[in-house]
């Protein structure tokens, strides 16, 4: 059975993401969680300070309790999960996160999704409107910087994975917006929304974690 070590920035088990992962990835996968604040209590989570000039990322406890933290106290636990992994012989590790990561200390490949996805944008439209999903409103001013570039215009609007947001105001503003492409840049969305999304633009959504899984069987083999 093959080894994938999955990395994710709040609490393992992710109960969640795992089953539609392994839809993709099949029976002869085995995925080995572990998770940057598997050692943390909530307390200790509320504790970390959110410095605005810090980026900010989403993500849940084992509970379902979304937190925020930022991408500069979660990297050394990350290094830190990612050597008991491949303690146990994980040999390809994927982080489940859409933001930008440095590279880790390895024995063997880590994927950061934010640099395959950010490829498939930009293969997939050269011009026209591209919608970027957010998991939170901190990580909206970031759309331009990340995704703009000449032809290509950039609508951002935000959406809770874990919480009972409102999907549905998410849905009409896409619909009134009419972009070309949807992206959406969380792992953390379920497949639902896509679906959703789809169903109510009519336009080709990408979900992050459904396309990573299929970059993590071909790089398997």
């Amino acid at each position: 059975m093959k080894k994938i070590g999955m990395l994710t920035i709040g609490q393992t088990p992710r109960d969640d993401l795992i089953p539609g992962l392994m839809d993709i990835l099949g029976p002869e996968y085995e995925i080995v969680e572990a998770g940057a604040l598997d050692d943390h209590t909530l307390e200790d989570v509320n504790k970390i300070d959110l410095n605005p000039d810090h980026y900010i990322l989403v993500s849940r406890m084992r509970d379902g309790t979304e937190i925020k933290i930022t991408k500069e106290y979660v990297v050394p636990q990350l290094q830190e999960q990612l050597d008991k992994l491949e303690a146990q012989g994980v040999r390809l590790t994927v982080v489940m996160c859409t933001g930008k990561f440095p590279q880790f200390r390895s024995k063997g490949i880590v994927l950061t999704p934010s640099e395959v996805l950010r490829g498939v944008l930009q293969s997939s439209i050269k011009k026209g409107k591209l919608a970027v999903v957010y998991p939170t409103a901190e990580q909206m001013p970031y759309a331009e910087r990340d995704f703009g570039r000449e032809g290509v215009e950039v609508y951002a609007d935000t959406v809770s994975p874990y919480e009972n947001d409102d999907v549905k105001g998410l849905l009409d503003r896409l619909v009134r917006e009419e972009p070309d492409l949807v992206f959406l840049n969380c792992f953390g969305f379920p497949y639902s929304i896509k679906r959703q999304v789809q169903e109510a633009t009519g336009k080709t959504t990408i979900h992050s974690s459904a396309l990573i899984a299929r970059v993590l069987k071909e790089l398997s083999n």
